[in-house]
């Protein structure tokens, strides 16, 4: 599969996964969104040591969410079979910062490890040793050759 490939289905995924009401709304995307997975594939959260398998169970544990849905992919790097995802997720409207590893296998993601982060403010001991920055935006001058990745607008 060449890169693009699993970039634009990356994006189409995201960009389909809004939910506007709790448990979907009438313009809700939640089985466009699911086009990327496998019918077989299996969606794990390690720090709740939970576990959806298959495509039915995806969509239907997506469709019955107690919660609005925002999704905002800030960075997708990868090659060949392996893509993370930094986004974030604001679940009626709190944010929750996410990595997200989606393993493809015939063009479809037959694995996907998502890990979740709460935001937290840096204790001012550290000051002197570090720098503040957005973490929606990846530091280009750390690897220059992200430049090219998507961000969203």
């Amino acid at each position: 599969m060449d890169e693009a490939t699993p970039r634009a289905m990356i994006r189409a995924h995201f960009d389909a996964s809004n939910v506007a009401a709790a448990g979907g709304g009438p313009g809700d995307g939640i089985a466009r969104a699911s086009e990327i997975y496998a019918d077989d594939a299996v969606v794990e959260w390690p720090q709740g040591g939970e576990r959806l398998r298959g495509k039915a169970n995806i969509i239907g544990f997506r469709s019955t969410y107690p919660a609005r849905q925002q999704f905002e992919l800030h960075r997708t790097t990868g090659c060949h079979d392996l893509w993370v995802n930094e986004y974030t997720i604001r679940y009626d409207d709190q944010p929750v910062m996410v990595v997200g590893i989606m393993e493809f296998r015939d063009g479809k993601v037959v694995r996907e490890r998502i890990y979740f982060g709460e935001p937290w403010e840096p204790p001012a001991w550290r000051a002197p040793w570090v720098e503040r920055f957005d973490a929606r935006e990846p530091d280009s001058s750390v690897m220059p050759h992200e430049r090219r990745e998507h961000r969203s607008a």
